[in-house]
């Protein structure tokens, strides 16, 4: 046999010593001898985990190979826990090393912990030997709590936590690691004292209760299997402390014990309990789990046993269902001190504290209209009646006390009053805010009112508006009150227009475009027919008074290209401080130059930038700048905007010129989108046009319908009978829409529609979309195809508007109808928004929308409104569920042979719909503000 020369030397050498030199002498060569062995020499199969635990078994079964003897085994450098099973082995080649830390070896304990390395395991067959280094690390044994929410609720039949006694389940096989699960197949019982107050919270007495308590698990882990037992103990925290009080408070009060400081936190042995005083009978308790009581005598406390080979176990708590309403509150269970065996208690080993929560289960309240919406409008001198509903599980009596919430700005006994029945059906209504719901009744109404415009103060531009909720101050900690549903206001606008106010007739001012301004001003733009249609902006405020008029331009403009407008804000530094500046856009087409020189046949644009001024006196607005622009044929706008961080004033329409370079001269038509930038010029601010792009469709005119601004860039809309920019076209006319950003580089145009004619009325961007509304005989639907969102149509009877969203990359997203129900009648939509995430569009109808007597008189076009639920709510089966607050039309009535339409709309904050509405009779043509609320019930009546 041949050894290499540490082998030999061994071999030579121990002849000769003692045996405590020849260990030493062994450790000597271990540390100098090469790695790489003879096939003859004894080789050390394996590599032992490097991890053990306290208190659990740490065991590894070496193998080995010798081919000519039994080998002997020794360990060096080994921690005093860790030994071989036998120095011989005669069965095998391998030896079965085992141990456990902090208990074998002496028992001690902590003083195991830590790492140990340069261990080896040797093995010789008394000429050669092999060895094995390796390191241990001794660790904690971890216990853990696994957080959750718990409720005040009963579970779910199917899911009972149960052990299955009493509860008929099949038990399905438990796994070794486990303890038995706790019976929770019934409820409990705890009795507990409770505060009482009254009205303001002061106070009164200590009343006791009896309340049903739902059993919960509490998971506790020991991250190993143990080889002894584990006791654990185990309490109930909270951070609750009653001397902590709201601002201007002291204990005790309402304000303290359900204060904001409280509001979160849970109490111990009025919230959750680990035994209730009255749940032994029912909740029999498992033998590992010892309850005991704390200084009150409340059972907040115990210790729970885990027995060896056991790491998962469970303590039952119990959450008291009482009757107060509640936040989802806040509680700690905590694993206190290891009373036997080995276990950590956290990183520190200074215990366990694990945040659990409790969800109340207490009947809520909610607020709306009578149809169920959550946004109304009320005129100064009127009453309205709404709706408080109740839901949730009851045995009893609640109530709720209702209150204008923070973020209102009008007050409650002052801008409004709150009443209530004396007795249901009495229809005699007192003043009062506390609501109670008898069992069996769901369903309170309660009524606003508001003070007459003679005494009713307002000296901001702005409406006043209420949002009404529970007063969670008043209700915190009272039983039998119920909760709130979080942001769940009902939104009320107190209206201060006054009657039907004209704003223009066809013999003076004629209203062409409009927009919502600064502080709920309202900004009319048109022309003056009895001074040869110059151009003109009226702003009014939302009481209906004229703020401020300005003739825009000194001449007349193409009716061809009427003005539009658009307003801005936006932030900007003067004197080095930020400030708000409120601007508008106009542009209009006139037969006029820069230089004011009549251009006969020929319109060119005109652009103009305004904004408020708040040095003048009274503040007003004054003109920064004018622009004319245009080619040698004829430009007509029909969009502006105002970009919101620069101010840069972008304008699109259609031009029959040449706008850029690469243009031509061919008779038609094609869309165009400028931006005009502002410079400085001394004290003075001037326009120049930065770019100009025009896109053109293959021998068919473009027309512009509207426009956006998606990130500071301009969105044109429009549609055509061709192919826009080389797209492909769907046939009939399309839609078409794209975006420019400079003045060089390719237009992506998208390009829209079905087989049939698609006629827009209006485009806008808005919630990242691009949407289009028009008119057809078609009712539009939007399909995956193939995994692609494509735009299909059905045929209607009748002529019907339709709302069409596209991504701004060109794919279809959304489709709306707007059709009488008997598909019979003529819809026909002008303008569309976006009002509280739906959509608004209005027009005309022929026909009967509603069953308004005065409405069906008329067989000619009415104006009309109408408001789409974007995200309507659906029933099991998936279909959508009819909600009159969010889904309605509306029709106005115009006396026959008169007729109307609805040629603009301006969303007031979500509280309003306003509408620029043209009425005809006979000879009279006429425009008029008409106010909707958000279910569209017209707000304000005629003169």
């Amino acid at each position: 046999m041949r050894a290499d020369s540490c082998s030999l030397t061994f071999s030579r050498l121990s002849s000769s010593m003692t045996p405590a030199a020849t260990l030493l002498m062994l450790l000597f060569l271990l540390s100098g001898c090469k790695t790489e062995q003879d096939s003859e020499d004894p080789v050390i199969i394996g590599v032992p985990p490097e991890d053990a635990y306290l208190g659990v078994e740490y065991a590894y079964n070496f193998g080995a190979t010798d081919k000519d003897n039994i080998l002997d085994y020794s360990l060096t450098n080994a921690p005093s826990w860790l030994a071989l099973e036998g120095l011989n082995n005669d069965a095998r080649q391998g030896i079965i090393m085992r141990g456990v830390p902090g208990i074998t070896g002496g028992q001690r304990g902590r003083d195991d912990l830590g790492r140990t390395t340069r261990i080896n395991l040797v093995g010789n067959d008394r000429d050669t030997l092999g060895a094995q280094p390796f390191s241990i690390e001794v660790q904690e044994n971890q216990l853990s709590v696994v957080s959750q929410d718990y409720s005040e609720a009963p579970p779910e039949a199917d899911e009972n936590d149960g052990d299955g006694e009493g509860d008929g389940n099949e038990e399905e096989e438990k796994p070794d690691f486990q303890c038995e699960r706790p019976y929770v197949g019934e409820p409990g019982e705890h009795t507990y004292s409770v505060n009482l107050y009254d009205d303001e919270g002061a106070f009164t007495e200590t009343s006791e209760k009896t309340s049903v308590t739902r059993p919960v698990l509490v998971q506790v882990n020991l991250d190993q299997p143990s080889v002894t037992r584990i006791k654990v103990a185990f309490e109930l925290r909270s951070n609750f402390d009653p001397n902590r009080c709201d601002k201007g408070f002291s204990p005790t009060h309402q304000r303290c014990d359900a204060g904001l400081a409280n509001s979160d936190e849970a109490i111990i042995g009025r919230d959750i309990v680990a035994l209730g005083s009255g749940s032994a009978p029912a909740l029999p308790g498992p033998e590992y789990v010892e309850y005991q009581q704390d200084a009150d005598g409340l059972y907040t406390k115990g210790v729970l046993t885990l027995e060896p080979g056991i790491t998962e176990c469970y303590v039952r708590l119990e959450v008291i269902d009482d009757l107060e309403p509640e936040r989802l509150e806040a509680f700690r269970f905590a694993l206190t001190e290891v009373r036997s065996g080995i276990a950590g208690l956290g990183p520190s080993n200074g215990g366990v504290r694990e945040p659990l929560r409790i969800e109340d289960n207490e009947p809520t309240v909610s607020l709306q209209t009578e149809r169920g919406g959550k946004r109304d409008v009320i005129n100064l001198g009127s009453a309205t009646d709404y709706v408080a509903r109740i839901e949730g599980d009851r045995e009893e009596i609640y109530h709720a006390k209702i209150s204008a919430q923070e973020g209102s700005d009008a007050v409650q006994g002052t801008d409004f009053f709150l009443k209530l029945e004396t007795s249901p059906g009495s229809d005699v209504w007192e003043e009062a805010d506390l609501i109670d719901f008898p069992v069996g009744t769901d369903e309170v109404s309660f009524r606003v009112e508001t003070p007459d415009a003679g005494s009713y103060t307002n000296d901001e531009a702005n409406d006043r508006f209420v949002l009404l909720g529970l007063d969670t101050h008043y209700q915190a900690g009272r039983n039998n009150h119920a909760a709130a549903l979080p942001d769940n206001e009902l939104r009320i606008n107190i209206n201060e227009l006054d009657g039907l106010p004209q704003v223009g007739s066809q013999t003076d001012f004629v209203p062409t475009d409009m927009a919502m301004g600064q502080n709920g001003r309202l900004f009319l733009v048109g022309y003056d027919t009895s001074t040869g249609d110059e151009p003109v902006v009226r702003v009014f405020d939302q009481k209906g008074n004229l703020v401020t008029e300005k003739t825009l331009f000194a001449g007349g403009i193409s009716r061809d290209a009427p003005p539009v407008i658009a307003t801005g804000e936006r932030e900007i530094e003067i004197g080095g401080e930020d400030v708000q500046r409120y601007e508008f856009a106009v542009a209009f087409g006139a037969e006029t130059d820069s230089d004011g020189s009549p251009t006969p046949g020929n319109i060119n644009i005109i652009s103009q930038r305004w904004f408020f001024d708040t040095a003048l006196a009274p503040a007003d607005y004054a003109q920064d700048w004018q622009l004319v622009s245009g080619s040698d044929q004829d430009d007509l706008p029909r969009w502006v905007g105002i970009a919101p961080n620069s101010g840069n004033v972008l304008v699109s329409g259609v031009t029959l010129g040449i706008l850029e370079a690469g243009d031509t001269l061919n008779g038609r038509f094609g869309s165009f989108i400028q931006r005009i930038d502002t410079q400085q010029d001394g004290a003075a601010l001037v326009p120049e046009v930065a770019w100009t792009r025009k896109v053109e469709s293959v021998s068919h005119d473009e027309r512009v319908v509207g426009g956006g601004i998606q990130n500071s860039a301009p969105i044109v809309i429009g549609d055509t009978s061709g192919s826009v920019e080389g797209e492909s076209q769907f046939g009939g006319r399309d839609a078409f829409f794209y975006s420019a950003l400079r003045a060089d580089g390719d237009i992506d145009v998208q390009q829209a529609g079905t087989g049939a004619d698609e006629n827009l009325a209006d485009g806008f961007f808005s919630v990242g979309n691009v949407w289009l509304v028009g008119n057809s005989n078609g009712n539009y639907r939007v399909t995956t195809e193939q995994g692609v969102k494509v735009l299909r149509r059905d045929a209607t009877a009748s002529a019907a508007g339709f709302l069409l969203g596209y991504t701004s990359a060109g794919s279809a997203a959304e489709a709306y109808l707007i059709n009488d129900d008997g598909d019979q009648s003529e819809e026909e939509l002008r303008a569309a928004m976006i009002f509280d995430g739906d959509l608004v569009a209005a027009g005309s109808t022929t026909g009967v929308l509603t069953d308004n007597a005065a409405v069906q008189s008329n067989t000619l076009a009415d104006p009309a409104i109408f408001r789409r639920d974007r995200q309507p709510e659906r029933d099991d089966d998936d279909s959508v569920i009819d909600n009159p607050a969010f889904q309605w039309d509306q029709q106005i009535a115009v006396d026959d042979p008169g007729t109307g339409v609805i040629e603009a709309l301006v969303n007031y904050r979500d509280d309003e719909i306003t509408a620029l509405v043209k009425r005809q009779t006979g000879s009279e043509t006429v425009w008029t503000l008409n106010l909707f609320s958000a279910e569209g019930d017209p707000v304000n009546t005629s003169p």
